[in-house]
């Protein structure tokens, strides 16, 4: 199961924070990009995702961070990643997400980037 909080950034009203909770696997993976896509075409054009809840990840939630990305890109905006650790962070690594996104330790630095 994934859940999902969002809010704006105090600092920076003009991105959206997404906390991840529990996984992003095949299961959710479809929920929270149809979600992402909605925030997407409200407006939203900076978003950062909060991985630091986040339990695990499989492929197909990388596909989920990537079709995000692409969409958000098409806008003029983009997509940082923040706070992931433990397997979630090896997965991330393992397969370079780092040439593809900004990762951050935490959401002030990844809004502050974007």
């Amino acid at each position: 199961m994934i859940d999902y909080h969002t809010y704006h950034h105090e600092t920076y009203p003009d991105v959206l924070v997404i906390e991840a909770l529990g996984k992003l696997d095949l299961t959710t993976a479809d929920f929270l990009l149809d979600c992402m896509h909605g925030m997407i075409a409200r407006g939203e054009h900076k978003i950062v995702l909060d991985c630091s809840d986040l339990e695990s990840i499989t492929s197909v939630g990388l596909g989920v961070m990537v079709r995000a990305n692409s969409r958000l890109k098409k806008k003029g905006g983009a997509l940082a990643v923040a706070g992931a650790t433990g397997i979630v962070a090896e997965v991330l690594k393992i397969v370079h997400f780092d040439k593809l996104f900004h990762l951050f330790p935490d959401v002030d630095q990844a809004a502050a980037s974007l």
